[in-house]
Order: C-alpha cells, then sequence, then structure tokens
C-alpha cells in the first residue's frame, strides 16, 4: 500500500468534479490541509468541502480495492448524508459519469453518529451493511456492496470524492469533520507536508529524526 501525499488545489466545484482531470487529488470547497489532516466543513458561508481523488479513474467498479478514512466531527456531528464517499461511475462507456454511488460513513441506518473522537471506517469495499446508496441508477437507497457490483460491477469509475456537506441538518448550521490516512484503490494519504516535520513534528510522526521525515515526505514513503 502506498502512501501519498495529497496535493492542494482548491476552487472546484461540486458539480464539475467528475469532468476534471487531477493529477493525483485535490482540494475543493471549503476544505483546508494542515497539520497532517484536511478539515472538511459545510456551513451557511461554505456549504460543502472535499477532497477529489483519481486513483481509480478508467477501472471497473468491481476492480476498486479499498475505499477508507479517519475521521472525527469536531463541530456538529455526523448527518444530513455526510461524510461520505461518492463513486463516479461511467455506464455507457463515454467517459462521463452518469450518476454516482454515495456511500455513507458511520452508523447505519442512521448515520448521524456523534464521532467525537477519531474513528476509522474500515474498508468499506466489500462491507455487508447498508450504506451504499443507488439512487442514481435504479437502486437502493439503502443497498450494499454486493448490491453496487451487481449494479454496476462492469461499468468505469470515473472520479472517488469525500464529501461534507451535512451543515444544513446540524442545530448550528456548520458540520466540521477532520479526516487523515484516507485510502482510495490501495493508496493511503497521510495529509502531511514537509513543514509538518519542523519544530519536533517529525517526532510525532514517528520518525527518527526531521531529516528522515522531510524524506520520506517528499518520495511518498510510509517506512519511519
Amino acid at each position: 500500500m502506498r502512501k501519498i501525499l495529497l496535493t492542494s488545489a482548491s476552487g472546484i466545484a461540486l458539480f464539475s468534479i467528475a469532468a476534471v482531470a487531477l493529477a493525483a487529488s485535490s482540494l475543493f470547497g471549503g476544505a483546508t490541509q494542515s497539520g497532517g489532516t484536511v478539515t472538511l466543513t459545510s456551513s451557511p458561508t461554505v456549504p460543502y468541502s472535499g477532497i477529489s481523488f483519481n486513483d481509480a479513474n478508467g477501472q471497473l467498479v468491481s476492480q476498486l480495492t479499498t475505499l477508507s478514512t479517519d475521521y472525527q466531527a469536531t463541530q456538529g456531528m455526523l448527518g444530513g448524508g455526510s461524510p461520505r464517499f461518492a463513486i463516479d461511475v461511467d455506464t455507457n462507456g463515454d467517459s462521463v459519469a452518469d450518476g454516482t454511488v454515495q456511500v455513507y460513513i458511520g452508523t447505519p441506518p442512521n448515520f448521524n453518529d456523534a464521532a467525537s473522537t477519531t474513528q476509522n471506517t474500515g474498508n468499506l469495499i466489500g462491507s455487508t451493511d447498508t450504506r451504499y446508496d443507488l439512487t442514481q441508477f435504479g437502486g437502493p437507497f439503502y443497498g450494499t456492496y454486493q448490491d453496487m457490483i451487481n449494479l454496476l460491477g462492469n461499468d468505469t469509475i470515473t472520479g472517488i470524492s469525500l464529501i461534507v456537506d451535512g451543515g444544513w441538518s446540524q442545530p448550528g448550521g456548520t458540520q466540521t469533520i477532520v479526516v487523515d490516512n484516507t485510502s482510495v484503490d490501495g493508496n493511503t494519504y497521510t495529509f502531511s507536508t514537509k513543514d509538518d516535520c519542523k519544530n519536533g513534528g517529525w517526532q510525532s510522526m514517528g520518525y527518527r529524526n526531521q531529516g528522515q521525515c522531510v524524506s520520506a515526505i517528499q518520495n511518498h514513503s510510509p517506512n519511519r
């Protein structure tokens, strides 16, 4: 499993995610990266935030191997269908997404956990619980991974995103989710930068010294 440094390029509109060619991955909406994590916020002024990944672009839905993340709700809680992974799928072979599979994070069927401490989704690929929303393709709202494979297994992925847009569901109008160690198709994003190695940061990340920390991040290496 490779660990990858996120390349930040904010400002991509939500509706255009599937059509944008990305170098590796990018932030959009109100997403910010700092201290080895990404903060995704949905509020009255910033309605959505997210990270786009192209690791699995062009391959079949049935070939996707991993989909997981660490997450913590630092303002509000889970809810409003957020946070979630979104898998854009081309069903007619024209390389344009014809719909999106929403993969909800949290505990079904309500997905409104407090998540006030860091949680991990586990690998959602192959999961047997009902968190796969297939309604854009005529499938069930509470579908399973196998339901997705039965319906779309031979169709093509055009993009995958991790999205937060549920601020509207929170009493204060704001939902903030911090994510880290996000795995998409076998590639794990740690969201660290060289600056995170400074001022003793290399110690908290488990490296032997600052030089090893910087070298590992530059080479996208998990070695410590």
